[in-house]
């Protein structure tokens, strides 16, 4: 047996049973050594000499519903198969896992135990996987005081047991530079507006313009709108821009004015202009508008938004309300539509199976602290004792991605040992990760637990 391994990754040496004539063993530099049972399930599943053996982990349930793929890590296949290897092995990972099973000849094996889960998914993963995106937290500051926020609402703010919010946190151009360049070597989308309300930061416009110049894919912001100002779209549009939310919540002014304390007319205004300043300039920039459902606001008021909106942006989201208790988001209601999924996912899982979010996203606090997900940010004026997963002011985000503090996170997670995590112990957003879809309309519905999100047919 002919073996390609350029970088040492085989666990051992191969042994008298696994010796095939003919054959080639190829192991990719992906810098991820072979957990010795994966070698064990290549060889044990040769069943014929004209197909390629390809070995990708899965993680069970997480990878069904949205954790990245894993890249294959193993291929097995015939010598007279050699001279086509190259050109099929490109094919077989541009497609996806659904795709390409009838048009390459190429067996996927994906599962795995649980040791070959904590060394792919716990201690290589962040050599292997890089985050979808990250949150930049920009600042800690708002213009408006919706009385739902958990950071800004003059209702909840008085119960803060941590100094977040206090003063004027903004994150130092400095910070926004080394955000910028490294996200930008690595491709990974910037999400800002988070916590803050990020028009109030200076320095946005040349932060999103840096991005874009660094080579980020793409740039999101939310927010309430108040400010975005005819001379402020204009130039977020020429920085470049990719998306933007509008919080608005409201279809009349009374509930505008009741929930976010402003003028509904003027926000209204100001994503109409944005719309005309967006198609006069020729720029691609995806537009939605949201709406949370807040306590005393009728579904008539709902749909009236929802139709209003539909008619001239590109989506509207539509939130469940939540809210801090017991230490921890509570959802008010929860959506019908996806509790057939998640019942199944539930019981495919036994339980509750591996949240995705530590898997996927990072967030970068000014301070240079590194959260994990949207309830450790939700507890941000809460929660004294949430663990940072690093420090931005000392090491790279790969550092930190692929740290000891984010391997542990994700070893417990799979493990299901979460009696020290104070953030996941008793969360509930992992069943937020189950999506349904369907069309209707020339509407494209999203729906999870939290969000309803209508999207226009392209």
């Amino acid at each position: 047996m002919i073996v390609k391994d350029t970088q040492n990754l085989l666990p051992t040496p191969i042994k008298n049973h696994w010796l095939m004539p003919d054959m080639i063993l190829e192991i990719p530099p992906h810098g991820i050594p072979l957990h010795p049972k994966s070698l064990d399930r290549i060889f044990a599943a040769v069943k014929s000499v004209n197909r390629i053996l390809a070995f990708r982990p899965n993680l069970p349930v997480a990878s069904e519903i949205g954790l990245p793929p894993y890249p294959t890590l193993a291929y097995l296949y015939p010598q007279q198969l050699a001279n086509f290897s190259t050109h099929l092995l490109a094919e077989f990972n541009s497609k996806s896992q659904e795709n390409f099973s009838e048009s390459i000849p190429i067996t996927l094996i994906s599962q795995t135990d649980i040791d070959e889960q904590q060394h792919y998914f716990a201690d290589y993963y962040g050599i292997a996987v890089k985050p979808l995106y990250v949150r930049a937290i920009i600042g800690n500051t708002c213009n408006l005081k919706c009385l739902m926020c958990p950071y800004h609402s003059p209702l909840l703010k008085p119960n803060h047991t941590t100094d977040f919010f206090t003063g004027n946190k903004a994150m130092s151009w400095k910070m926004m530079e080394q955000l910028a360049r490294e996200c930008g070597e690595k491709e990974i989308p910037l999400i800002i507006g988070n916590v803050e309300e990020p028009l109030l930061h200076p320095n946005l416009i040349d932060f999103i313009k840096l991005c874009r110049q660094q080579g980020v894919p793409r740039v999101h912001i939310t927010t309430n709108g108040q400010l975005l100002d005819e001379s402020r779209a204009k130039a977020l549009l020429q920085a470049g821009i990719t998306s933007i939310d509008i919080s608005i919540d409201a279809a009349e002014p009374d509930t505008y004015w009741k929930v976010r304390g402003a003028d509904l007319k003027l926000v209204e205004s100001n994503v109409i202009n944005f719309l005309r300043l967006r198609a006069q300039l020729g720029i691609l920039c995806e537009v939605r508008t949201s709406f949370v459902r807040n306590q005393n606001v009728v579904l008539e008021e709902e749909e009236q938004f929802k139709e209003r909106w539909l008619a001239k942006a590109d989506g509207v989201v539509i939130i469940n309300l939540a809210q801090y208790q017991e230490t921890n988001m509570r959802l008010e209601d929860t959506n019908n539509a996806v509790q057939n999924s998640l019942q199944y996912y539930i019981k495919k899982a036994q339980g509750r199976w591996t949240c995705l979010f530590p898997f996927i996203e990072m967030a970068v606090l000014p301070d240079g602290r590194i959260y994990y997900c949207i309830e450790t940010l939700f507890r941000l004026g809460f929660d004294k004792d949430i663990q940072s997963l690093g420090n931005y002011n000392q090491q790279t985000l790969q550092e930190i991605w692929q740290g000891n503090l984010f391997n542990r996170l994700r070893s417990d997670l799979i493990l299901n040992q979460l009696a020290n995590r104070s953030a996941c112990k008793n969360c509930e957003m992992w069943k937020s990760q189950v999506v349904d879809r369907y069309s209707k309309n020339g509407t494209q519905l999203t729906t999870t637990l939290v969000t309803d999100i209508y999207q226009k047919s392209s």
